[in-house]
């Protein structure tokens, strides 16, 4: 039994393949109050305490900080908003700064915390003791009045209108806004453009400014070009501007192999070869090629890029799953089959070194990314975080049900299982989360650059890569009719993929 992506695992048979998916659940919201100086390890404050009772009672003054909070400049939503009296309670901020704000309940009296911060109120939610109103479900407090979470005048929680640019049409899908674009237009890069027919135009295919690189353009996808084919149980890949790299898993004991081939050609290099079952993840970092073992007693290896001799990084760990490379550190998930909460996430120098554990005691910790200052990491049910540094591991979005996670300096992206698939984004320092895509498929693969958010969807000759603008937009299309479509990698110009469920691997341009 193997996980091909977090939250899906994959069990291996010569029959087959089988992908039990993950049940769907609800997001438990954050409230996140503004910090002070976050420190370097930007932890996550602790809550704060009460006020004192005025003749009603006040908010809670506690919040819950973020990774990556720096010097804390986002506002927090307080419980019951509306009233008119106030309270202040406190907040620390714990190893890494402290909290700051007010929160304004119906109370007539006053109460004050002792420590170092409060947390300002101002989330518009559905009413309680202080409002005196209570909205029915689909509705929220805007004011003194109930107005619904779809309509694009009051989207979600949100009490102001959706916008959209110059020729779009603003949405909203019950939890954020999204635009379209008018019938004539198509999203570019400032909104929406005209640009002749994008489901034919191989120059402005899918969306304005987008090129085929000289692959034909059919009903608005771009032809994909095929990097290798018959790659029995291909399974990640990575890439840069000169090489493609990829693992497979063979079939049968010691079959695995590591493999290296040049862009745009077609001359493949065995890195490594006889792999212990299972290499899984794979990552590079210019000089050298890294990957796991993904078995009880496996580890992490690496090798020069071109090829050389293959040196262990880490051994006898149980089951290595993801890994994750920032600087010269090196983060990896251990998730032992068949044993619940005996997960792991740890990390060690790429130049060798001794491990260290960042978060034990994880339900299926599978996929991992790192951010300015924090790593996090999906398990069967949640988003983690903890910061670089160390701290205590703490939960970003509960019940989600995440499958995959990608970070930038910003903002955190995941795919998830609930809104019949769905993908998210949220500011790492906490912040309003982002509906980027919903309705999609076994989000099964998540990666990120500076402009757009990638992933791959399906299964079975139905999967799809897609794309979104980082800042909201209509998601496109960029590989439709895909075989499971699992890992994916980026360079400066190409998205590639795995094929698993035919051993192909391809590439379009972004």
């Amino acid at each position: 039994m193997k996980r091909v992506s977090g939250g899906i695992a994959v069990l291996f048979a010569l029959s087959g393949l089988v992908c039990a998916q993950q049940g769907c659940g609800g997001r438990e919201a954050l409230i996140v109050g503004p910090g002070g100086d976050g420190g370097e390890d930007g932890s996550p404050g602790d809550d704060g305490s009460p006020g004192d009772d005025g003749a009603t009672p006040g908010d809670d003054g506690g919040v819950v900080g973020h990774p990556d909070s720096g010097t804390g400049s986002s506002s927090g939503s307080g419980h019951h908003d509306s009233g008119t009296g106030s309270s202040s309670g406190s907040s620390s901020g714990g190893s890494s700064g402290s909290g700051s704000g007010s929160s304004s309940g119906s109370g007539s009296g006053s109460g004050s915390g002792s420590s170092s911060g409060s947390s300002s109120g101002g989330g518009h939610d559905a009413g309680g003791p202080d409002s005196g109103v209570t909205c029915d479900p689909g509705y929220h407090l805007c004011g003194s009045t109930c107005d619904d979470n779809n309509s694009i005048a009051t989207c979600g929680t949100s009490c102001t209108p959706c916008q959209a640019p110059a020729n779009g049409i603003a949405e909203c899908n019950g939890t954020s806004c999204s635009y379209a674009c008018q019938p004539g237009y198509s999203v570019c890069s400032s909104g929406c453009c005209t640009c002749g027919d994008t489901q034919t135009d191989p120059n402005n295919c899918g969306y304005c400014g987008h090129s085929c690189g000289g692959q034909q353009c059919v009903a608005g996808v771009c032809t994909s070009v095929v990097v290798a084919t018959m790659q029995a149980n291909a399974y990640s890949i990575a890439a840069d501007d000169q090489n493609i790299y990829w693992t497979t898993e063979g079939t049968g004991m010691n079959a695995g192999d590591v493999l290296q081939e040049p862009i745009g050609g077609s001359m493949v290099t065995t890195l490594a070869s006889g792999q212990s079952q299972y290499p899984g993840a794979i990552a590079v970092n210019g000089s050298d090629v890294y990957w796991t073992n993904e078995y009880q007693g496996g580890g992490l290896q690496f090798v020069p890029v071109g090829g050389g001799t293959t040196h262990p990084l880490a051994q006898n760990l149980d089951a290595p799953t993801a890994i994750a490379i920032s600087g010269s550190t090196i983060f990896f998930t251990l998730d032992p089959f068949g044993q619940s909460n005996a997960g792991a996430v740890l990390s060690m120098p790429i130049a060798g070194g001794a491990t260290t554990t960042i978060a034990s005691g994880q339900n299926g910790p599978a996929s991992v990314a790192v951010g300015k200052s924090s790593v996090f990491w999906t398990t069967q049910t949640d988003l983690m975080f903890a910061a670089i540094k160390g701290g205590k591991a703490k939960t970003f979005a509960s019940m989600t049900y995440p499958y995959a996670v990608a970070a930038d300096q910003s903002n955190v992206y995941w795919c998830s299982g609930i809104d019949n698939g769905a993908v998210f984004q949220e500011p790492a320092g906490g912040g309003a989360t982002v509906t980027l895509a919903s309705g999609q498929y076994n989000p099964n693969y998540i990666v990120v650059d500076g402009t757009n958010v990638y992933w791959t969807t399906g299964q079975g000759g139905v999967g799809t890569v897609m794309m979104a603008a980082i800042n909201g937009g209509t998601p496109v299309t960029l590989a439709s009719g895909q075989a499971y479509p699992t890992w994916l990698a980026l360079n400066s110009s190409r998205v590639f993929w795995v094929d698993f469920g035919d051993g192909t691997i391809r590439s379009v341009p972004k």
